[in-house]
């Protein structure tokens, strides 16, 4: 995997840091707008617009300024989002030049059928999560409401206090592997745009059953390239390189799927295409 995304890089670097550059700026330009407005309803718009030097603003435009805010925020960061779609699709695309266009993926309906996509994975990684850690917070509260109380003794409080983080860690490494099963949903949708999200979300189930301890390894190994991209000088290779090991990642699962049956992507075209086809007809 690693190895094929070095060699996919070459050359490439550049193009994709500027392209995955572009949407986060974008997301942080939104989230530097929506602060002030949060800011007007937590502190009062009228005092926020004095502070920052505008107190000509304040008066009949003190309900305006922090929804204007809000609105502009938004915009930008579902956009930014949005957009991030495209420079992971580009990425796709340099893995495999026979797949579809990246410039074709720049359509509103597109842009929402693939937020869409994300807000179901997150909702359903944040159930697992909820279901892995619920046991290790329900002790944690437990704990802090004990702690002190002198009918505890010290070497028990000790002993639920390394239970505890076992119960973190199990259940940090149980999510990790329950939500890699959504790891392929952005690949799918991008191999084949008209695929609904819940498709899309249900193929990649499908296609990572039984292999969920080798994708969750595979994905922790990228955790020091993650971390790396904090850093200035190295953060254009480590984001590229983390970012075309996951597309080599789907498209080797993708090719395993390939030849054991066709795709449910390829599936789902055949199965609209018949049924376009068929009303044609009649």
């Amino acid at each position: 995997m690693s190895l094929l995304a070095r060699r996919k890089m070459r050359g490439r670097v550049a193009g994709c840091f500027w392209r995955l550059l572009l949407p986060a700026a974008v997301f942080c330009l939104g989230a530097v707008v929506t602060v002030p407005a949060v800011l007007c309803f937590a502190y009062g718009t009228d005092a926020v617009l004095v502070y920052a030097g505008l107190p000509w603003l304040t008066g009949r435009f003190s309900l305006l300024v922090p929804l204007a805010l809000l609105a502009a925020g938004a915009t930008l960061l579902l956009f930014g989002f949005a957009f991030s779609f495209y420079a992971k699709a580009w990425v796709y695309y340099a893995m495999d030049k026979n797949q579809t266009r990246p410039g074709s993926l720049l359509r509103p309906s597109q842009a929402l059928r693939y937020l869409r996509c994300r807000a179901g994975i997150a909702a359903r990684r944040a159930l697992w999560l909820a279901l892995y850690l619920l046991p290790a917070a329900a002790l944690f509260a437990a704990l802090r409401y004990w702690q002190g109380d002198p009918r505890l003794k010290e070497a028990v409080f000790a002993v639920l206090a390394v239970t505890d983080a076992l119960f973190a860690l199990a259940g940090a490494g149980f999510y990790a592997v329950a939500s890699s099963r959504y790891c392929m949903a952005e690949y799918l949708l991008y191999l084949n745009p008209l695929l609904p999200p819940k498709e899309a979300l249900a193929s990649s189930v499908k296609l990572t059953q039984g292999r969920l301890l080798a994708i969750a390894a595979r994905r922790l190994s990228l955790l020091p390239w993650a971390l790396a991209e904090l850093l200035v000088l190295p953060l254009p290779f480590a984001a590229v390189y983390r970012r075309f090991c996951a597309a080599a990642l789907c498209e080797r699962l993708f090719g395993e799927d390939k030849r054991k049956a066709p795709s449910p992507a390829v599936v789902f075209y055949v199965n609209r295409r018949s049924k376009i086809v068929e009303s044609f007809e009649c």
